[in-house]
C-alpha cells in the first residue's frame, strides 16, 4: 500500500467516525414497584430490553405495599412509581409529584376475603376487618358500607400490612380483609376453602381501578425526555403482555414469587394498557373530596389540571 492510498484511508476512516452519532451515557431510572401483578409492566420491560432499549438503565426496588413505595417516590428516595389513586393522593397534594399516565385498569382488582361464617357485608357490624392504612383499600371500606347499609362507625377496621392479611384471618383476628390480589387468593390457598372465602369484588360496589404512573418532578424536570422514554419502555411491555401472555406470566410469576397459574389469573384482572381519561381525573377528584372528608389531606386542593401532565405519554407513543 502506497503512503498516499493509506493516507486516504486514515481520512476516511476519521470522517466516519465524525459522521458516527455520540456515544450517550444510559440514564438511569429509580422504580418502586409493589409485589403483584398489577407491576408486571416494569419488571416486563427490564426483563426484556425495553428500558434498554430506549437508553435507560432500570434500578427497581420492590416494597410490600402501595403507601411504602409511594412515599418512597415522594420523598425523591425513588424517581417513579405506580398504584391506585387514592394511595397516592396524599403525596400528590404534596405538590412535587406529576401524574404521567394511566398503566393499567381493572374493574375488579380488589377483593374481600372473609372467614366463612360471614355470608354479607352486614355480617361484618361490630366486626374487625383488615386494611391497608393509608392505601386504597380504607376508601374501598367507605365505598362498600355505603353500598350495603352499614355506617363506617360499626366496622372495626384495623390497618395491617399486606403479608399479615392472611395469617390475621387465619387466626381469627380479624373476620375479613379488602386488599387488591393475589392476597384474597392466596388467603383462600392457604387457609382453604372451609375456612376463607372471596365475598365481594371491587366492581361489586362500583370501584374502577386506574393504575397510574407518577414521576418525581425533580426527575422529570431535569430529565424530561428521559421521562418519556420510561413511558415508551413500558408502552412496549403493555404490547409484549397482550402479545406473549405465557411468557409475561411467567416475569411476574418470578418477580412476584407466587405459582404461575396465581399470576395468570391475577394478571387477567387487568387491562395492560396507557391512557389518560376523563373518567381517571373524576374519580381521582371523588376520591380527594373523600379524604379531606376523613381530614386525610389538609393541603390546598389539588389542581389535576397542573398535576396530571401528558406531555410525557404524549412523546412516548411517538417513540419507536
Amino acid at each position: 500500500m502506497t503512503q498516499r492510498s493509506l493516507m486516504v484511508g486514515l481520512i476516511a476512516a476519521l470522517a466516519l467516525l465524525c459522521l458516527a452519532p455520540p456515544v450517550v451515557a444510559q440514564d438511569t431510572v429509580r422504580i418502586a414497584t409493589g409485589v403483584d401483578p398489577v407491576y408486571a409492566q416494569w419488571w416486563v420491560a427490564e426483563e426484556k430490553g425495553f428500558f434498554k432499549k430506549y437508553n435507560l438503565k432500570a434500578d427497581i426496588k420492590q416494597f410490600t405495599g402501595g403507601p411504602e413505595l409511594s412515599d418512597a417516590v415522594m420523598a425523591g428516595e425513588t424517581d417513579f412509581a405506580s398504584s391506585g389513586t387514592a394511595t397516592l393522593m396524599p403525596r400528590i397534594a404534596r405538590g412535587n409529584l406529576a401524574v404521567i399516565a394511566t398503566i393499567s385498569t381493572s374493574p375488579n382488582a380488589f377483593k374481600m376475603a372473609v372467614r366463612t361464617p360471614i355470608n354479607s357485608f352486614a355480617d361484618l357490624r361490630g366486626k374487625k376487618v383488615g386494611s391497608v392504612g393509608g392505601s386504597t383499600t380504607d376508601y374501598l371500606w367507605a365505598l362498600a358500607a355505603k353500598k350495603y347499609g352499614v355506617p363506617e362507625n360499626e366496622l372495626q377496621i384495623i390497618s395491617i400490612p399486606p403479608p399479615e392479611l392472611i395469617p390475621s384471618l387465619d387466626r381469627g383476628d380479624i373476620q375479613a380483609f379488602m386488599v387488591w390480589e393475589p392476597w384474597p387468593s392466596r388467603a383462600v390457598e392457604i387457609s382453604g376453602k372451609d375456612k376463607v372465602k372471596l365475598l365481594l369484588s371491587s366492581g361489586d360496589f362500583g370501584y374502577f381501578l386506574s393504575f397510574i404512573a407518577v414521576v418525581n418532578r425533580k426527575f422529570s424536570d431535569a430529565k424530561p425526555d428521559a421521562t418519556a422514554r420510561v413511558l415508551a419502555a413500558i408502552r412496549d411491555a403493555s404490547e409484549f403482555i397482550n402479545t406473549n401472555r405465557p411468557e409475561a406470566v411467567q416475569i411476574a410469576a418470578k418477580w412476584s414469587r407466587i405459582k404461575p397459574e396465581l399470576a395468570a389469573y391475577n394478571m387477567d384482572i387487568y387491562k395492560y394498557a396507557m391512557s389518560l381519561t376523563d373518567a381517571m381525573r373524576t374519580a381521582a377528584k371523588d376520591e380527594e373530596a373523600w379524604m379531606r372528608s376523613k381530614g386525610r389531606i389538609k393541603a390546598d386542593p389539588i389542581d389535576w389540571g397542573k398535576t396530571i401532565d401528558p406531555k410525557f405519554l404524549e412523546k412516548a407513543m411517538t417513540m419507536k
